[in-house]
């Protein structure tokens, strides 16, 4: 393998200039070698002699993020047992809080000897890292930002150790309860399951969860009268895992008899991670649903709690949540004048002082019309991959051949055959499938972009007349 071919596809990664990569695209097209292999040479190596145990309010060292983020280092463990020449799966864990700063990793590890014991058993590299810092955001782990920093955070942890791509899991409770349904939405994709618990919710599009098993778990005294409020109820949890069945995505759902407390639900913890040692995520999985946008929003206070019912409704911004147009295999390319459907949850007011504001306590399930997109896409039992677009104004599909015969690739948007044919693995495709998510598990050679024509969804919804 010529040393140049690596030296152009490591500066076709790092380019910041669609310019420049156009500059470089023509030879990676043209390579007919082993892709693996380059991938294999452009992959992070992990470090020789790597600290084992716990490293608290550890710093960002990589090259590019180095000083990134001050206000955010993160704890890191380090398995006794681990070696650089076996990958590790790796555990991610969100902390709860509250708005403000500071090494919350750090205050994360330091309460909780009871979850670090657990997660020390696992077998795992874990992580816990620290949201980012807001003084007026009481749920900073939905912060546009943080997608990037978790992205990063992996990224980190990769160029010291040997991370298995396909065996990470995500895990949070209260605040990071929330975060960990948010990055569930925001990164279906990127986590083999996710563990949230003693959380809530305010938008919600369930089915692009598909293919990631969602745990949720919650105390069934969650909220006591006059000291805790319902911000973070029971019902909310149970109104989710509802929600999910109804959609088809996988959920496992627990609840125990105690409160808020982390140590309330140890057992749970423990029980996920090991089902979670058997599970993997699947980048090929033969179902995605994109859509766009998607997560919670940061800026939902529950603690409005002395206000009518309407402000609940006003006290949320979905507009806040960026877009998020990549799904395992499946780009949304355009969004059309349309709206899609989300759910919406909105509690009722509640009274600190008032005993039957907490007794008469209900949420409530709305509609939500959200401009965005949606593209459900499923590989049929003969092999063709079948579209079902809404509000979209395009789709790439980004192909692998443990997915489809690259040969006979074959096409269906709403039952219409639209492409037919040979699909050529390019060292160039591989790569962007590689910059969409930064992600070494999610490559793909191939690719095959479908536009909007007289086949897809016209507004007046396929044209169906009236009948009188």
């Amino acid at each position: 393998m010529p040393a140049s071919i690596i030296d152009t596809a490591r500066r076709y990664i790092e380019a910041r200039e669609e310019s420049e990569r156009a500059e470089l695209r023509p030879a990676l097209d043209a390579y007919s070698g082993d892709f693996d292999k380059v991938v294999t040479a452009l992959k992070p190596r992990p470090q020789k002699g790597v600290e084992k145990g716990w490293t608290i309010s550890r710093p960002f060292r990589t090259p590019g993020l180095a000083g990134k983020y001050p206000l955010q280092p993160f704890a890191l463990y380090v398995p006794p047992d681990y070696e650089p020449s076996k990958a590790r799966g790796l555990l991610i864990w969100l902390h709860g809080g509250g708005k403000g700063c500071g090494d919350t990793s750090k205050h994360q590890y330091d309460n909780n000897p009871w979850l670090n014991r657990e997660v020390e058993a696992s077998g795992r590299i874990v992580c816990y890292p620290s949201a980012p810092p807001s003084d007026r955001c009481w749920a900073r782990w939905h912060l546009p930002e943080a997608d990037e920093y978790i992205t990063d955070v992996i990224t980190e942890i990769e160029s010291l150790c040997n991370i298995d791509p396909d065996d990470v899991i995500l895990g949070g409770h209260s605040m990071g309860g929330m975060g960990a349904i948010h990055m569930a939405h925001r990164f279906s994709d990127r986590f083999a399951t996710v563990f949230a618990g003693s959380a809530h919710w305010d938008f919600a599009y369930w089915r692009c969860l598909m293919g990631t098993t969602l745990w949720l778990y919650h105390g069934v005294n969650d909220t006591t009268l006059v000291r805790r409020r319902h911000g973070t109820d029971i019902e909310f949890a149970r109104l989710a895992k509802m929600r999910m069945e109804q959609a088809g995505v996988p959920c496992v759902y627990r609840e125990h008899s105690g409160g808020h407390h982390l140590g309330d639900a140890i057992w749970v913890v423990r029980e996920w991670l090991q089902w979670a040692r058997d599970r993997r995520r699947d980048p090929f999985a033969p179902h995605v649903v994109a859509a766009t946008p998607r997560g919670l929003t940061p800026w939902s206070d529950w603690r409005r709690h002395k206000v009518p019912l309407a402000a609940y409704e006003n006290c949320t911004d979905f507009h806040s949540i960026p877009d998020a147009p990549h799904a395992r295999w499946v780009t949304l390319d355009g969004v059309g004048p349309e709206t899609v459907l989300h759910d919406m949850v909105v509690m009722s007011p509640c009274q600190d002082d008032v005993e039957s504001d907490w007794n008469e306590f209900s949420l409530t399930l709305k509609r939500k019309s959200i401009p965005g997109g949606i593209a459900e896409a499923r590989i049929a039992e003969d092999g063709a991959i079948e579209i079902l677009p809404r509000n979209v104004t395009g789709v790439t599909l980004w192909l692998h051949p443990k997915m489809v015969d690259l040969n006979n690739v074959c096409v269906r948007v709403r039952g219409q055959e639209r492409f037919r044919g040979a699909v050529k693995p390019s060292l160039a495709v591989l790569l962007d499938s590689y910059r969409r998510r930064r992600d070494w598990g999610m490559l793909y050679p191939a690719k095959v972009t479908i536009a909007a024509d007289s086949t897809w969804e016209t507004p007046d919804q396929l044209k169906i007349q009236p009948r009188y």
